[in-house]
Protein backbone atom coordinates (compact mmCIF):
# COMPACT_ATOMS: atom_id res chain seq x y z
CA UNK A 1 0.00 0.00 0.00
CA UNK A 2 3.10 2.32 0.72
CA UNK A 3 4.53 1.74 -2.60
CA UNK A 4 1.20 2.41 -4.15
CA UNK A 5 0.50 5.66 -2.28
CA UNK A 6 4.34 7.01 -2.79
CA UNK A 7 4.26 6.49 -6.36
CA UNK A 8 0.91 8.55 -6.61
CA UNK A 9 2.55 11.16 -4.78
CA UNK A 10 5.24 11.04 -7.21
CA UNK A 11 3.27 11.54 -10.35
CA UNK A 12 0.86 14.31 -7.95
CA UNK A 13 4.24 15.90 -7.86
CA UNK A 14 5.43 15.86 -11.55
CA UNK A 15 2.05 16.76 -12.17
CA UNK A 16 2.29 19.95 -10.74
CA UNK A 17 6.41 20.29 -11.32
CA UNK A 18 5.16 20.12 -15.46
CA UNK A 19 2.55 22.78 -15.02
CA UNK A 20 4.27 25.20 -12.69
CA UNK A 21 7.38 25.27 -15.01
CA UNK A 22 5.76 25.98 -18.22
CA UNK A 23 7.44 29.30 -19.61
CA UNK A 24 4.78 30.57 -19.62
CA UNK A 25 4.23 31.14 -16.32
CA UNK A 26 7.11 33.18 -15.44
CA UNK A 27 6.74 37.03 -15.34
CA UNK A 28 9.66 37.95 -13.39
CA UNK A 29 12.66 35.12 -14.02
CA UNK A 30 14.12 36.28 -10.59
CA UNK A 31 10.64 36.32 -8.80
CA UNK A 32 9.69 33.72 -10.03
CA UNK A 33 12.84 31.61 -9.32
CA UNK A 34 12.50 32.42 -5.66
CA UNK A 35 8.79 31.48 -5.24
CA UNK A 36 9.39 28.31 -6.99
CA UNK A 37 12.35 27.50 -4.51
CA UNK A 38 10.06 28.21 -1.81
CA UNK A 39 6.74 26.44 -3.28
CA UNK A 40 8.79 23.24 -4.44
CA UNK A 41 10.38 23.19 -0.89
CA UNK A 42 7.57 21.59 0.13
CA UNK A 43 7.48 19.15 -2.69
CA UNK A 44 10.98 18.15 -1.31
CA UNK A 45 10.20 17.95 2.10
CA UNK A 46 7.04 15.57 1.30
CA UNK A 47 9.34 13.28 -0.94
CA UNK A 48 12.11 12.72 1.67
CA UNK A 49 9.48 11.93 4.35
CA UNK A 50 7.73 9.05 2.02
CA UNK A 51 11.78 7.94 1.45
CA UNK A 52 11.98 6.86 4.36
CA UNK A 53 7.91 5.08 4.17
CA UNK A 54 9.25 2.71 2.09
CA UNK A 55 11.98 1.07 4.33
CA UNK A 56 9.93 0.61 7.04
CA UNK A 57 11.49 -1.80 8.94
CA UNK A 58 10.74 -3.62 12.59
CA UNK A 59 13.18 -4.45 15.08
CA UNK A 60 12.95 -7.71 17.09
CA UNK A 61 13.65 -8.37 20.66
CA UNK A 62 16.67 -9.60 21.47
CA UNK A 63 17.46 -10.77 25.19
CA UNK A 64 20.14 -9.51 26.65
CA UNK A 65 23.42 -11.14 28.32
CA UNK A 66 23.36 -10.82 32.41
CA UNK A 67 26.19 -9.45 33.51
CA UNK A 68 27.26 -6.62 31.11
CA UNK A 69 28.69 -3.79 33.13
CA UNK A 70 26.41 -0.11 32.05
CA UNK A 71 26.71 3.21 33.40
CA UNK A 72 23.88 5.95 33.41
CA UNK A 73 24.87 9.76 32.74
CA UNK A 74 22.65 12.70 33.42
CA UNK A 75 23.63 15.99 34.04
CA UNK A 76 22.63 19.04 36.14
CA UNK A 77 23.01 23.16 36.18
CA UNK A 78 22.16 25.63 38.37
CA UNK A 79 18.94 26.71 38.42
CA UNK A 80 17.63 23.20 36.79
CA UNK A 81 13.99 22.67 39.54
CA UNK A 82 15.28 19.96 42.74
CA UNK A 83 11.55 18.37 42.02
CA UNK A 84 12.41 17.08 38.80
CA UNK A 85 16.20 15.35 39.61
CA UNK A 86 13.98 13.83 42.91
CA UNK A 87 11.78 11.86 39.72
CA UNK A 88 14.36 11.09 37.27
CA UNK A 89 17.35 10.09 39.60
CA UNK A 90 14.62 7.68 41.58
CA UNK A 91 13.41 6.24 38.00
CA UNK A 92 17.48 5.58 37.15
CA UNK A 93 18.23 3.54 40.49
CA UNK A 94 15.13 1.58 39.52
CA UNK A 95 16.07 0.62 36.71
CA UNK A 96 16.41 -3.38 37.37
CA UNK A 97 19.20 -4.11 35.11
CA UNK A 98 22.52 -4.15 37.47
CA UNK A 99 23.84 -0.75 36.70
CA UNK A 100 26.16 2.29 37.89
CA UNK A 101 24.28 5.46 37.94
CA UNK A 102 26.32 9.11 37.58
CA UNK A 103 25.11 12.48 38.38
CA UNK A 104 27.03 15.14 36.31
CA UNK A 105 26.65 18.38 38.00
CA UNK A 106 27.85 21.55 36.96
CA UNK A 107 26.54 23.47 39.92
CA UNK A 108 28.22 20.79 42.78
CA UNK A 109 24.54 21.32 44.72
CA UNK A 110 25.23 20.37 47.89
CA UNK A 111 20.91 18.94 47.85
CA UNK A 112 21.44 17.44 45.17
CA UNK A 113 25.18 15.26 46.30
CA UNK A 114 22.65 14.46 49.53
CA UNK A 115 19.94 13.25 46.90
CA UNK A 116 22.56 10.74 45.20
CA UNK A 117 24.09 9.57 47.89
CA UNK A 118 20.29 8.63 49.33
CA UNK A 119 19.56 6.47 46.03
CA UNK A 120 23.26 4.95 45.81
CA UNK A 121 24.10 7.40 42.62
CA UNK A 122 27.60 8.68 42.46
CA UNK A 123 27.46 12.29 42.13
CA UNK A 124 30.32 14.29 40.04
CA UNK A 125 31.42 17.70 40.04
CA UNK A 126 31.52 19.10 36.91
CA UNK A 127 32.18 22.65 37.92
CA UNK A 128 34.15 24.28 35.33
CA UNK A 129 33.83 21.30 32.84
CA UNK A 130 33.60 22.84 29.10
CA UNK A 131 31.68 21.57 26.16
CA UNK A 132 28.08 21.95 27.88
CA UNK A 133 26.76 18.49 28.09
CA UNK A 134 29.18 16.44 25.74
CA UNK A 135 31.61 17.93 27.71
CA UNK A 136 30.41 16.28 31.50
CA UNK A 137 29.44 13.12 29.38
CA UNK A 138 33.31 13.04 28.32
CA UNK A 139 34.61 13.81 31.46
CA UNK A 140 32.46 11.69 33.27
CA UNK A 141 33.54 8.82 30.61
CA UNK A 142 37.22 8.82 32.26
CA UNK A 143 35.64 8.53 35.67
CA UNK A 144 33.38 5.14 34.55
CA UNK A 145 34.41 2.05 33.08
CA UNK A 146 31.52 0.61 31.75
CA UNK A 147 30.92 -1.47 28.57
CA UNK A 148 27.67 0.27 27.83
CA UNK A 149 26.55 3.61 28.87
CA UNK A 150 22.91 5.61 28.64
CA UNK A 151 23.22 9.41 28.25
CA UNK A 152 20.24 10.59 29.19
CA UNK A 153 18.12 14.40 30.06
CA UNK A 154 17.44 14.76 34.02
CA UNK A 155 14.29 15.60 32.86
CA UNK A 156 13.16 12.57 31.07
CA UNK A 157 12.00 9.38 33.27
CA UNK A 158 12.72 5.75 31.99
CA UNK A 159 11.54 2.83 32.52
CA UNK A 160 12.09 0.11 35.02
CA UNK A 161 13.09 -2.30 32.55
CA UNK A 162 14.96 0.10 29.64
CA UNK A 163 17.81 -1.81 29.44
CA UNK A 164 16.02 -5.17 28.93
CA UNK A 165 14.79 -3.65 25.87
CA UNK A 166 17.48 -2.32 24.67
CA UNK A 167 21.42 -4.11 25.23
CA UNK A 168 20.31 -7.18 23.51
CA UNK A 169 20.64 -5.55 20.78
CA UNK A 170 25.09 -4.79 21.24
CA UNK A 171 25.21 -9.11 21.09
CA UNK A 172 26.46 -7.43 17.46
CA UNK A 173 29.79 -6.33 17.50
CA UNK A 174 29.33 -3.55 15.21
CA UNK A 175 26.43 -2.07 16.75
CA UNK A 176 27.73 1.08 18.19
CA UNK A 177 24.50 2.92 19.60
CA UNK A 178 20.88 1.95 19.99
CA UNK A 179 18.10 4.64 20.41
CA UNK A 180 14.35 4.01 21.42
CA UNK A 181 11.91 6.37 21.34
CA UNK A 182 10.84 9.76 23.38
CA UNK A 183 7.45 10.11 24.78
CA UNK A 184 6.30 13.35 26.83
CA UNK A 185 4.55 13.44 30.02
CA UNK A 186 3.90 17.41 29.51
CA UNK A 187 2.37 17.75 26.29
CA UNK A 188 -1.36 18.22 27.60
CA UNK A 189 0.48 21.35 29.51
CA UNK A 190 0.17 23.85 27.11
CA UNK A 191 -0.38 24.25 23.68
CA UNK A 192 3.37 24.49 22.54
CA UNK A 193 4.05 21.48 24.45
CA UNK A 194 1.36 19.31 22.37
CA UNK A 195 1.80 20.70 19.26
CA UNK A 196 5.82 20.36 19.80
CA UNK A 197 5.23 16.89 20.75
CA UNK A 198 2.96 16.24 17.63
CA UNK A 199 6.06 17.40 15.18
CA UNK A 200 7.47 14.13 16.99
CA UNK A 201 5.05 11.87 16.69
CA UNK A 202 5.82 11.04 12.93
CA UNK A 203 9.52 11.01 13.49
CA UNK A 204 9.56 8.64 16.11
CA UNK A 205 7.56 5.99 14.24
CA UNK A 206 7.53 5.71 10.71
CA UNK A 207 10.39 7.88 9.98
CA UNK A 208 12.73 6.29 12.12
CA UNK A 209 11.65 2.79 11.47
CA UNK A 210 12.25 3.22 7.75
CA UNK A 211 16.02 5.11 9.16
CA UNK A 212 16.20 1.57 10.76
CA UNK A 213 15.47 0.01 7.65
CA UNK A 214 18.10 1.93 5.78
CA UNK A 215 20.43 1.57 8.61
CA UNK A 216 20.77 5.11 9.91
CA UNK A 217 18.92 6.00 13.45
CA UNK A 218 21.13 8.10 14.78
CA UNK A 219 21.67 9.61 18.42
CA UNK A 220 18.75 11.20 20.66
CA UNK A 221 20.50 12.88 22.91
CA UNK A 222 18.02 12.72 25.99
CA UNK A 223 17.82 8.96 25.80
CA UNK A 224 20.59 7.46 23.55
CA UNK A 225 23.13 4.14 24.42
CA UNK A 226 26.45 3.80 23.61
CA UNK A 227 28.66 0.89 23.55
CA UNK A 228 31.72 3.04 25.04
CA UNK A 229 34.75 1.48 22.44
CA UNK A 230 32.30 3.53 19.89
CA UNK A 231 32.77 6.53 21.41
CA UNK A 232 35.97 5.77 22.31
CA UNK A 233 36.84 4.90 18.74
CA UNK A 234 35.98 8.86 17.90
CA UNK A 235 37.42 10.72 20.61
CA UNK A 236 34.09 11.01 22.86
CA UNK A 237 30.89 12.39 22.67
CA UNK A 238 30.64 15.56 20.02
CA UNK A 239 30.67 18.54 21.64
CA UNK A 240 28.44 21.24 19.31
CA UNK A 241 25.05 22.75 19.40
CA UNK A 242 23.73 19.43 17.94
CA UNK A 243 26.01 17.36 20.03
CA UNK A 244 23.42 14.10 19.14
CA UNK A 245 23.80 14.56 15.33
CA UNK A 246 27.35 15.10 14.56
CA UNK A 247 28.27 11.93 17.30
CA UNK A 248 25.81 10.17 15.05
CA UNK A 249 27.64 11.23 11.75
CA UNK A 250 30.99 10.81 13.15
CA UNK A 251 30.29 7.05 14.30
CA UNK A 252 28.43 5.92 11.24
CA UNK A 253 31.17 7.52 9.33
CA UNK A 254 33.06 5.03 11.26
CA UNK A 255 31.72 2.20 10.27
CA UNK A 256 29.31 1.34 13.30
CA UNK A 257 25.74 0.26 12.85
CA UNK A 258 22.97 1.75 15.18
CA UNK A 259 19.81 0.16 16.19
CA UNK A 260 15.79 1.83 16.67
CA UNK A 261 14.11 -0.08 19.06
CA UNK A 262 10.37 1.69 18.59
CA UNK A 263 9.28 1.38 22.18
CA UNK A 264 8.53 4.57 24.71
CA UNK A 265 10.87 3.43 27.22
CA UNK A 266 11.40 7.35 28.32
CA UNK A 267 9.02 9.86 29.26
CA UNK A 268 10.25 13.50 29.40
CA UNK A 269 9.34 17.76 29.13
CA UNK A 270 8.68 19.73 25.86
CA UNK A 271 8.94 23.19 25.77
CA UNK A 272 5.56 24.45 27.40
CA UNK A 273 5.86 28.24 25.82
CA UNK A 274 7.07 30.26 23.06
CA UNK A 275 10.35 31.56 24.35
CA UNK A 276 11.35 27.95 25.48
CA UNK A 277 10.68 26.52 21.64
CA UNK A 278 12.22 28.95 19.77
CA UNK A 279 15.42 29.08 21.72
CA UNK A 280 15.60 25.08 21.45
CA UNK A 281 15.18 25.44 17.31
CA UNK A 282 17.47 28.00 17.60
CA UNK A 283 20.19 25.94 18.77
CA UNK A 284 18.80 23.25 16.87
CA UNK A 285 18.75 24.67 13.42
CA UNK A 286 21.95 26.47 13.51
CA UNK A 287 23.91 23.82 14.27
CA UNK A 288 22.43 21.78 11.95
CA UNK A 289 24.00 24.34 9.26
CA UNK A 290 27.17 24.10 10.61
CA UNK A 291 26.80 20.26 10.50
CA UNK A 292 25.86 20.41 7.10
CA UNK A 293 28.80 22.82 5.44
CA UNK A 294 31.07 21.71 7.54
CA UNK A 295 31.01 18.11 8.40
CA UNK A 296 28.63 16.52 5.95
CA UNK A 297 30.63 16.30 2.70
CA UNK A 298 33.93 15.80 4.81
CA UNK A 299 32.46 12.65 5.99
CA UNK A 300 30.11 11.66 2.73
CA UNK A 301 32.10 9.02 1.17
CA UNK A 302 32.47 7.38 4.45
CA UNK A 303 29.34 7.28 4.74
CA UNK A 304 26.58 4.14 3.16
CA UNK A 305 24.02 5.25 0.44
CA UNK A 306 21.25 5.48 3.23
CA UNK A 307 23.16 7.63 5.61
CA UNK A 308 24.25 10.51 2.87
CA UNK A 309 20.76 10.22 2.10
CA UNK A 310 19.34 11.21 5.98
CA UNK A 311 21.81 13.39 6.48
CA UNK A 312 21.39 15.53 3.82
CA UNK A 313 17.57 15.66 4.34
CA UNK A 314 18.27 16.33 7.92
CA UNK A 315 20.97 19.00 6.67
CA UNK A 316 18.78 20.84 4.56
CA UNK A 317 15.70 20.73 6.91
CA UNK A 318 15.82 24.18 8.37
CA UNK A 319 15.82 25.58 5.17
CA UNK A 320 11.90 25.88 6.07
CA UNK A 321 12.78 29.02 7.14
CA UNK A 322 14.35 30.88 4.04
CA UNK A 323 10.95 28.98 2.48
CA UNK A 324 8.26 30.51 3.91
CA UNK A 325 10.27 34.17 4.43
CA UNK A 326 10.19 33.88 0.88
CA UNK A 327 6.42 33.10 0.09
CA UNK A 328 5.51 35.63 3.08
CA UNK A 329 7.24 38.71 1.17
CA UNK A 330 6.47 38.17 -2.28
CA UNK A 331 3.20 38.83 -2.54
CA UNK A 332 3.05 41.82 -0.47
CA UNK A 333 5.76 42.93 -3.18
CA UNK A 334 3.50 41.72 -5.76
CA UNK A 335 0.46 43.13 -4.72
CA UNK A 336 1.78 46.86 -3.38
CA UNK A 337 4.50 47.34 -6.09
CA UNK A 338 2.97 45.04 -9.51
CA UNK A 339 6.06 43.49 -8.83
CA UNK A 340 4.74 39.80 -10.72
CA UNK A 341 6.66 36.75 -10.09
CA UNK A 342 3.97 34.43 -11.93
CA UNK A 343 1.00 34.78 -14.24
CA UNK A 344 -0.95 31.92 -13.93
CA UNK A 345 -4.81 31.55 -12.67
CA UNK A 346 -5.85 30.62 -9.20
CA UNK A 347 -8.63 27.87 -10.53
CA UNK A 348 -5.50 26.16 -12.27
CA UNK A 349 -3.12 26.56 -9.39
CA UNK A 350 -5.40 24.95 -7.34
CA UNK A 351 -6.59 22.26 -9.24
CA UNK A 352 -2.80 20.90 -10.13
CA UNK A 353 -1.69 21.24 -6.86
CA UNK A 354 -5.12 19.37 -5.45
CA UNK A 355 -4.11 16.07 -6.43
CA UNK A 356 -0.40 16.30 -4.50
CA UNK A 357 -2.57 18.00 -1.03
CA UNK A 358 -5.10 14.60 -1.19
CA UNK A 359 -2.48 12.07 -1.54
CA UNK A 360 -0.14 13.83 0.37
CA UNK A 361 -2.71 14.19 3.47
CA UNK A 362 -3.66 10.22 2.50
CA UNK A 363 -0.24 9.16 2.74
CA UNK A 364 0.29 10.90 6.46
CA UNK A 365 -2.95 9.56 7.98
CA UNK A 366 -2.22 6.01 6.61
CA UNK A 367 1.42 5.85 8.22
CA UNK A 368 0.22 6.73 11.70
CA UNK A 369 -0.29 2.68 11.79
CA UNK A 370 3.08 2.84 12.80
CA UNK A 371 2.93 5.71 15.49
CA UNK A 372 4.11 4.46 18.75
CA UNK A 373 0.52 4.96 20.69
CA UNK A 374 -3.16 5.53 19.87
CA UNK A 375 -2.90 9.27 21.84
CA UNK A 376 -0.85 10.02 18.93
CA UNK A 377 -2.91 9.59 16.23
CA UNK A 378 -5.50 12.32 14.31
CA UNK A 379 -5.10 15.52 12.54
CA UNK A 380 -2.37 16.56 13.76
CA UNK A 381 -2.17 20.51 13.20
CA UNK A 382 -0.96 22.44 16.24
CA UNK A 383 2.25 20.54 14.99
CA UNK A 384 2.45 21.92 12.22
CA UNK A 385 1.38 25.62 12.34
CA UNK A 386 3.73 26.10 15.24
CA UNK A 387 6.30 24.43 13.35
CA UNK A 388 5.38 26.83 10.60
CA UNK A 389 5.00 29.67 13.02
CA UNK A 390 8.84 29.03 13.58
CA UNK A 391 10.33 30.65 10.17
CA UNK A 392 11.77 34.09 11.55
CA UNK A 393 13.97 31.53 14.02
CA UNK A 394 15.00 29.57 11.54
CA UNK A 395 15.97 32.24 9.24
CA UNK A 396 18.05 33.82 11.94
CA UNK A 397 19.84 30.37 12.35
CA UNK A 398 20.97 30.60 9.07
CA UNK A 399 22.06 34.12 8.97
CA UNK A 400 23.86 33.35 12.08
CA UNK A 401 25.50 30.45 9.92
CA UNK A 402 25.90 32.88 7.23
CA UNK A 403 28.17 35.33 9.36
CA UNK A 404 29.96 32.91 11.29
CA UNK A 405 28.12 34.17 14.53
CA UNK A 406 28.52 31.92 17.47
CA UNK A 407 25.57 30.86 19.24
CA UNK A 408 26.25 29.02 22.91
CA UNK A 409 24.94 25.77 23.51
CA UNK A 410 21.15 27.14 25.26
CA UNK A 411 19.92 24.24 27.47
CA UNK A 412 16.12 23.90 27.02
CA UNK A 413 13.95 25.54 29.66
CA UNK A 414 12.76 23.08 32.32
CA UNK A 415 9.87 25.20 33.72
CA UNK A 416 7.30 27.17 31.44
CA UNK A 417 8.27 30.55 31.10
CA UNK A 418 5.50 33.20 31.87
CA UNK A 419 4.67 36.06 30.23
CA UNK A 420 3.34 37.64 27.01
CA UNK A 421 5.89 37.42 24.38
CA UNK A 422 4.90 39.95 21.77
CA UNK A 423 8.93 40.84 20.72
CA UNK A 424 9.00 37.05 19.70
CA UNK A 425 6.07 37.82 17.17
CA UNK A 426 6.80 40.55 15.43
CA UNK A 427 7.88 39.22 12.14
CA UNK A 428 4.31 37.21 12.21
CA UNK A 429 2.47 40.30 13.17
CA UNK A 430 4.46 42.77 10.20
CA UNK A 431 3.34 39.56 7.60
CA UNK A 432 -0.31 39.95 8.53
CA UNK A 433 -0.39 43.96 9.12
CA UNK A 434 1.28 44.14 5.62
CA UNK A 435 -0.56 40.75 3.93
CA UNK A 436 -4.35 42.66 5.06
CA UNK A 437 -3.20 46.47 4.25
CA UNK A 438 -1.62 44.58 0.41
CA UNK A 439 -5.47 42.84 -0.27
CA UNK A 440 -7.37 46.39 0.97
CA UNK A 441 -4.86 48.21 -1.39
CA UNK A 442 -5.03 45.84 -4.22
CA UNK A 443 -9.29 45.58 -3.23
CA UNK A 444 -9.30 49.27 -3.68
CA UNK A 445 -7.18 50.51 -6.17
CA UNK A 446 -6.86 47.54 -9.28
CA UNK A 447 -9.96 48.23 -12.04
CA UNK A 448 -9.29 44.99 -12.85
CA UNK A 449 -7.12 42.20 -11.50
CA UNK A 450 -4.03 41.06 -13.85
CA UNK A 451 -3.10 37.32 -14.16
CA UNK A 452 -2.10 36.58 -11.06
CA UNK A 453 -3.53 38.49 -8.91
CA UNK A 454 -6.45 35.87 -7.47
CA UNK A 455 -2.97 33.76 -6.66
CA UNK A 456 -1.17 36.50 -4.68
CA UNK A 457 -4.28 36.93 -2.56
CA UNK A 458 -4.62 33.44 -1.48
CA UNK A 459 -1.21 32.94 -0.77
CA UNK A 460 -1.36 36.60 0.93
CA UNK A 461 -4.55 35.10 2.72
CA UNK A 462 -2.71 31.83 3.32
CA UNK A 463 0.11 33.56 5.74
CA UNK A 464 -2.34 35.37 7.79
CA UNK A 465 -4.05 32.09 8.67
CA UNK A 466 -0.89 30.33 9.38
CA UNK A 467 0.99 33.50 11.11
CA UNK A 468 -1.96 34.36 13.64
CA UNK A 469 -1.41 31.12 16.09
CA UNK A 470 2.03 32.06 16.79
CA UNK A 471 1.04 35.51 17.50
CA UNK A 472 -2.22 33.85 19.54
CA UNK A 473 -0.15 31.95 21.72
CA UNK A 474 2.74 34.68 22.53
CA UNK A 475 -0.20 36.13 23.86
CA UNK A 476 -1.92 33.53 25.90
CA UNK A 477 -0.22 34.89 29.21
CA UNK A 478 -2.09 38.36 28.58
CA UNK A 479 -5.15 35.90 27.74
CA UNK A 480 -4.68 34.48 30.63
CA UNK A 481 -4.38 37.41 33.20
CA UNK A 482 -7.88 39.07 31.66
CA UNK A 483 -9.53 36.20 32.91
CA UNK A 484 -7.87 36.13 36.30
CA UNK A 485 -9.18 39.40 37.33
CA UNK A 486 -12.69 38.40 35.46
CA UNK A 487 -12.83 35.84 38.00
Amino acid sequence: MLWVLVTLGIESVLYFAVWWLEPRHSKNPLFYLFLTFALFWGLYRSLANWIYLLFIKGTPHREPDTGLTVDVFTTAMPGEPYEMFEKTLTAIAQIRYPHQSYLLDGGNDPALKSLCDKLGIHHLDCRGIRGAKAGKVNYALTKSSGEFLLVIDPDHIPEPDFFDRVLGHFKDPEVGFVQVVQGYYNQGESFVSRAAAEQQYNFYGPTLMGMHGMGTPVVIGANCTFRRTALDSIGGHAEDLVEDLCTSLRLHSHGWKSVYVPERLTFGLNPEDLHSYFKQQLKWCTGMYNLFFRDYFRKFFKLTIGQKLHYFFAGTFFFEGVATAITCILPILFLFFELYAVEMHLDEFILHLAPYALISFGISMYSQKWFRHRSEKGLLWRGMVLFKGAWPIFTLGFLYWATRTKVPYLPTPKTAEKGVFTNLVFPHIAVIVLSIAAIIYTLITYDRFVTGTKLMIFFAVCNIALMMPAVVVAHAGLLRKKKEIRA
